[in-house]
């Protein structure tokens, strides 16, 4: 990652040491979401690295997409999405309205029952990058594992 100045206060002023889960998520969510814009560069310049202790690493598999299922009947994700709202609400005033307003709704909805949950789920306009994701996304939802 390679960001401005502003960004980097932005970073700073978040703190140190909060319980994030992925660095890369944690920054892409502070920056987009206090108003900063992100430029994603679909050439790749470094190699990702794997390895065996990697939390999560890549979907490039279908052992690994099982593996995701599991940890999101395991609360792993629930526990995640508790982590970054969390750290998040430190910065509250610094999102835009709009941002905070789905942050407020997306926390909202995770305590609700069923319906209502899908419901404030979709009105909070959260989403996933593949349709696969957003099935998972779905069916977190439905299970209360979000």
């Amino acid at each position: 990652m390679v960001f401005n100045n502003a960004a980097r206060e932005l970073l700073r002023e978040a703190g140190e040491n909060k319980s994030v889960i992925t660095h890369d998520w944690w920054a892409y969510m502070v920056v987009t979401g206090c108003g900063g814009r992100v430029f994603y560069d679909s050439k790749p310049t470094l190699r990702y690295r794997q390895h065996g202790g990697n939390l999560v690493g890549m979907n490039a598999n279908w052992a690994a997409r099982f593996k995701r299922i599991r940890m999101l009947f395991l609360g792993r994700f629930k526990h995640w999405n508790d982590c970054n709202i969390s750290a998040l609400l430190t910065l509250e005033h610094r999102l835009t309205p709009e941002n905070r307003e789905i942050l407020q709704r997306f926390a909202d909805a995770r305590g609700m029952s069923l319906i209502p949950r899908l419901i404030h789920l979709k009105r909070s306009g959260i989403y996933r990058q593949t349709l696969l994701g957003n099935i998972g996304l779905v069916a977190a939802a439905i299970l209360g594992k979000i």
